[in-house]
């Protein structure tokens, strides 16, 4: 038909190929979306950086293959950023449902170091993140920004971990995200004990990665973890993200790391002209 119109050939050319995923998905909750990009070829920083930004979710996950492994950087709106628990299992969906990847263990290269993640029973995902030690701190810490609070933990150099009263009080939570910014942590990490069917439901703020409330957290499972342990002396956690998505996560504590592990479905997929 070009022939027709005068014209050559015409020219299709695809580029990386990304796919929607939201993951910790569960019954009534709609999970945290990330875009996963297959990338065919290395990209400069700042191209990744820009592609992140055009997308708009809360993190887009770059991933390539390095001989067994996968080379996985993951970045928000505005930032690349160290860790990121619903993207790895984003990742590790794409891998295992869109791609058909073979092997029972996934290995991943980020900049937290190797990470791993498989398919669990019951149609899960788990991926292995780096478990962080908690330190309890004085409440004055959060300069007042979530109200009162039970107690304060210091989660590895970048989180924090505040218990308030109850499932009420943290969903009445109304958190302005520039005093949270003056707070010394890239995550402040909400959680009360109990919630809809769980043991823990957690809130998250990151304005300093330009996320004024996360939808959910899998990364805050490497506080939440090592806390419930304390609390309950149980290595096994279900945790509920009280977002306006809201999104399901059951955790397992090991010496070193923490299994995450939730559902994730694939939304749309697509190439990306880059």
């Amino acid at each position: 038909m070009w022939q027709s119109l005068g014209v050559d050939s015409v020219k299709v050319a695809f580029g990386h190929r990304l796919w929607w995923v939201d993951a910790f998905i569960g019954e009534a909750e709609r999970g945290n979306p990330a875009v996963v990009v297959l990338l065919e070829r290395s990209l400069p920083d700042e191209e990744l950086q820009q592609i992140a930004f055009e997308l708009g979710v809360s993190e887009t996950a770059f991933v390539r293959r390095v001989g067994d492994q996968w080379s996985l950087r993951w970045f928000t709106p505005t930032v690349e950023v160290d860790l990121c628990g619903h993207a790895t299992l984003a990742t590790l969906h794409v891998l295992l449902t869109e791609l058909g990847v073979p092997g029972g263990e996934f290995y991943f290269q980020t900049r937290a170091g190797i990470l791993s993640g498989r398919r669990l029973p019951d149609g899960l995902l788990g991926v292995d993140l780096p478990r962080s030690s908690i330190e309890q701190v004085d409440p004055s810490v959060l300069n007042d920004t979530l109200g009162p609070v039970r107690e304060v933990y210091r989660a590895g150099t970048q989180s924090m971990l505040a218990v308030v009263e109850d499932f009420d009080t943290l969903c009445g939570l109304a958190v302005d995200p520039m005093s949270l910014f003056l707070v010394p942590s890239s995550m402040v990490i909400a959680a009360c004990l109990g919630g809809p069917g769980v043991d823990v439901s957690i809130r998250v703020f990151a304005p300093r990665l330009g996320l004024a409330e996360d939808h959910v957290t899998g990364s805050a499972m490497c506080a939440v973890s090592p806390w419930w342990v304390e609390r309950a002396g149980s290595p096994t956690v279900s945790v509920h993200q009280a977002s306006s998505r809201g999104g399901v996560m059951y955790a397992r504590l090991f010496e070193l790391n923490v299994e995450v592990a939730g559902v994730a479905r694939t939304f749309f997929a697509g190439d990306l002209r880059a």
